[in-house]
């Protein structure tokens, strides 16, 4: 799994998952091996064996985590002596700007991993309302990798 590029998302509505396979879709076109998962399939012993990991979010409800991610971000908040320091990621964060918490999702998660010692490759790509910028920011995220 370590030198495989983890692709993890957590949507509401659909976008950010179909964002995430078309994302694994145009990087094996580019030759890279990659998995994808749901943000509540990464456990935290799984996170610590990790090296390549790229997260697609959506921000739900009043700033909040998609449903299927809630678990790992309830485990991610909670630890407090993961070594992440083996971890290269990049957060795409999606959201509306008309809400207060604009891809708080993203935020709080990338956020969180860098106070656990991750090493972020390349700065959030926050989309509002569409995913405009995304595929572009993708392919800047798997030339750093």
């Amino acid at each position: 799994m370590s030198d495989i590029l983890n692709i993890v998302f957590g949507s509401q509505t659909g976008t950010a998952e179909e964002l995430a396979y078309d994302i694994q879709k145009l990087f094996r076109e580019k030759g890279s091996e990659s998995q994808i998962f749901e943000l509540d399939d990464i456990s935290m012993d799984k996170l610590e064996q990790i090296n390549k990991l790229l997260i697609v979010t959506s921000t739900t409800g009043d700033g909040e985590i998609p449903d299927n991610g809630i678990n790992f971000w309830q485990s991610l908040l909670a630890a407090t002596n993961l070594n992440l320091s083996n971890l290269n990621y990049g957060v795409l964060a999606l959201g509306d700007s008309s809400h207060y918490d604009f891809c708080n999702a993203g935020k709080i998660i990338d956020e969180k991993l860098q106070t656990l010692g991750a090493n972020r490759v390349i700065e959030r790509q926050e989309c509002d309302y569409d995913t405009d910028g995304s595929i572009e920011w993708s392919l800047n995220f798997l030339s750093l990798i």
